[in-house]
């Protein structure tokens, strides 16, 4: 009787294991994507309110967007992470006539910049920046040296 019930408990076993390791990458899936859509929600909101603020002034010459771009091969809760950060810095500039900018002072916001993510700090270094209604900053990460 032993013989019998043994391989059958083992099958169960390696099969309640074979269908745990499947979900826990569909579940792993699921939560990667949560986080890139929190933080595209983040983006969006705040986009939607410097817009509807500057829809009340409507001038020509404002800053309506600020994109960032990140040169680097970093893990993807670690991009998501930086690029929150980095956004929420550069949200300020939007609604800035584009004139009255100080590229200088833009430029100095974001280079050598040290910011804290996932317990990791990290230096952020600007590339190049294009400063317009529709900004753009080309920005590196690299992991800060203790």
């Amino acid at each position: 009787m032993r013989k019998l019930i043994s391989p059958l408990l083992l099958g169960a076993l390696a099969g309640a294991i074979a269908v745990s390791l499947f979900h826990a990458s569909t579940m792993e899936q699921l939560y990667w994507e949560k986080e890139k859509l929190r933080v595209e929600l983040f983006e969006t909101t705040e986009r939607l309110h410097k817009m509807e603020s500057l829809w009340e002034d409507h001038q020509e010459g404002d800053i309506i967007s600020v994109s960032i771009q990140l040169n680097d091969d970093l893990n993807a809760f670690t991009e998501l992470a930086l690029r929150q950060a980095l956004t929420e810095i550069a949200s300020g500039l939007v609604g800035e006539p584009v004139e009255s900018i100080d590229h200088e002072l833009v430029l100095a916001l974001f280079h050598q910049r040290k910011l804290s993510v996932e317990e990791k700090d990290y230096l952020i270094k600007v590339n190049w920046a294009f400063i317009a209604r529709e900004t753009v900053i080309n920005l590196t990460a690299d992991p800060a040296g203790e």
